[in-house]
């Protein structure tokens, strides 16, 4: 029987971190959206997070070999640039209830893509906790008085294709570039990204937009807000907790993040329902077992 190694209080602290940003990450989102349309919002984002990060950039370009250049490019491609565009434009004919769920698929997505090709053990509690964790997902959004699902074929698809590219992209992180330091790992990912981001944002007018953002309310600062902590800060902590501990338990973020949104709600006035009590419970108990807190007889590894 394998012993499943427990996650040290530092992991624990980055993870509830990452946890909150990005759980935050939805009300900056909808607030930038008040002045900018998805694409604008997307390629902005990679340009004011290259931006924050630029102060790392010297040490990251004299300390990184240039032979992983290629993998960090395509790490920052799969991981950050293409996700940022593919939600905006699935949601277009997707309801947010199925954006959610399908968000909820990168933990088991991120497993079975690490066992099929990164030779990561095929451990049953991690499997089973990834399974109570996704059960609690279906009962916060599922069970939620007037949640709608609507989905049109090809933007299903598109929504899908995230959670899969998370999934290689925090098994390359881990497998391939696990000695490189995780900021500077980040900085070069945004630079990279700017490279075509920043003549992007002129042509879809993200650039031109700004003015008007700034003079007319408050979008433009939220936007500032999604690219540095959104992204510039919560990557560079994702980069450094996926290489200190097990690729599910850095996944496991995803699971967690909707609960913030839930006690801002409760925070805000609204009311918890049973759905939320249950999806609370599931969604604790499948990340403690993910992760060893929780132990049964099924934590060896299989082949």
């Amino acid at each position: 029987m394998s012993q499943l190694q427990k996650p040290s209080i530092y992991a624990w602290i980055l993870l509830i971190i990452l946890t909150f940003i990005w759980g935050f990450s939805y009300y900056f989102i909808k607030h930038s959206l008040v002045a900018f349309n998805p694409s604008q919002v997307a390629s902005l984002r990679m340009v004011f997070s290259a931006l924050a990060l630029s102060p790392f950039l010297f040490k990251a370009l004299k300390m990184i070999d240039r032979a992983n250049y290629p993998m960090i490019f395509y790490v920052g491609f799969i991981g950050a640039f293409l996700p940022a565009f593919l939600y905006p434009f699935a949601q277009q004919k997707i309801s947010s209830s199925l954006a959610g769920i399908i968000n909820a698929f990168t933990p088991i997505c991120t497993f079975g893509i690490g066992v099929l090709f990164f030779k990561v053990k095929n451990e049953r509690s991690k499997l089973i906790g990834t399974i109570i964790a996704l059960i609690g997902a279906f009962s916060l959004i599922l069970l939620k008085p007037n949640a709608e699902i609507r989905a049109e074929g090809l933007y299903l698809l598109v929504a899908f294709a995230a959670p899969v590219l998370y999934g290689i992209n925090g098994n390359t992180i881990k497998s391939k570039l696990g000695k490189i330091p995780g900021i500077q790992m980040t900085t070069l990912m945004y630079f990279f990204m700017t490279l075509y981001c920043l003549p992007l944002s002129y042509w879809n007018g993200a650039l031109q937009q700004i003015p008007s953002a700034i003079s007319t309310g408050s979008a433009f600062y939220h936007l500032i807000a999604l690219s540095v902590l959104g992204s510039a800060v919560a990557m560079a902590l994702f980069n450094v907790l996926i290489q200190k501990v097990h690729v599910m338990f850095a996944a496991s973020v995803t699971y967690l993040m909707p609960l913030v949104s839930l006690f801002v709600g409760f925070a805000d006035g609204e009311t918890l329902g049973i759905n939320d009590i249950i999806g609370l419970l599931f969604i604790l108990s499948g990340v403690l077992i993910m992760n060893g807190i929780i132990r049964f007889r099924f934590d060896e590894s299989t082949n």
